[in-house]
C-alpha cells in the first residue's frame, strides 16, 4: 500500500484481513470443486452429500464460482498496490456471487445463509477498500 498519510496503518491491515476473509470461503469451495470432479474427495457434511450436489450443479455455477473467485484475487491484488481498480474487481465479484447464490439458492436466502453472510463481508470490504484506496478519512 502506498505512504497515503490519510489512512491510518490499522485501518489498512484491517481492510486487507477483512477483503482476504473472502478467499477462505472461495478457497474451501474450489477445493470441493475440484476435488468432486477429479475424484480425489467426495465432500459431506454430516448427511449432506456436497459432493454430488457439486457434480449435478449447472456449468454456468461452476464458470460463475471460477471468475468470482479471479475478479476477487485481482482485486486483492490491486488492493494491496493501492489501486483505485480494486474497488471494480471487488465489486464485480461480489456482484457474480451475488447472482450465482441467486441461482443456486432460488432466491430462497434462508437456504444459503452462510453464502449471504459472505456476500455481506465482501460488501463491507469493499467499503472499506474505497476508503483506503481514495485516501480519504472514514467518517
Amino acid at each position: 500500500m502506498s505512504d497515503n498519510p490519510g489512512i491510518p496503518l490499522p485501518v489498512r491491515i484491517a481492510t486487507l484481513g477483512l477483503a482476504c476473509l473472502p478467499m477462505l470461503y472461495m478457497g474451501l469451495w474450489s477445493a470441493m470443486i475440484i476435488g468432486s470432479f477429479s475424484g480425489l474427495w467426495h465432500p459431506r457434511l454430516g448427511d449432506l452429500d456436497i459432493g454430488t450436489a457439486i457434480l449435478r450443479s449447472d456449468p454456468i455455477e461452476i464458470i460463475g464460482f471460477a471468475s468470482m473467485s479471479v475478479c476477487w484475487l485481482a482485486g486483492l491484488v490491486c488492493l494491496v498496490l493501492n489501486r483505485r481498480a480494486a474497488i471494480l474487481a471487488l465489486g464485480l465479484a461480489c456482484l457474480i456471487h451475488l447472482v450465482v447464490w441467486l441461482k443456486i439458492t432460488d432466491g430462497q436466502y434462508y437456504s444459503g445463509q452462510f453464502g449471504l453472510i459472505v456476500i455481506l463481508i465482501e460488501m463491507l470490504a469493499i467499503t472499506l477498500a474505497h476508503f483506503t484506496t481514495r485516501g480519504r478519512r472514514l467518517i
